[in-house]
């Protein structure tokens, strides 16, 4: 997704509580396709499902301390 999805994503996240904005971040893993990356804690349900009915892929660092969201 481009920045300003990427940002309107993050809005929306932060809006409906499922982030603390506080241990979010947005990093531009390819030129122009950013991501959001959320700190370990966050509320995994409703994510998943924000998820799933936004089209995204998530994925956890083997530590579980990042939860990573993107779109493919």
């Amino acid at each position: 997704m481009d920045r300003l999805q990427a940002m309107a994503m993050l809005k929306e996240l932060a809006v409906n509580d499922l982030v603390d904005p506080s241990y979010v971040s947005m990093v531009e893993a390819k030129p122009n396709h950013f991501q959001i990356q959320i700190k370990c804690d966050y509320n995994r349900l409703k994510i998943d499902e924000y998820a799933k009915n936004h089209g995204l892929t998530k994925s956890e660092d083997k530590d579980r301390k990042y939860l990573v969201i993107f779109k493919q």
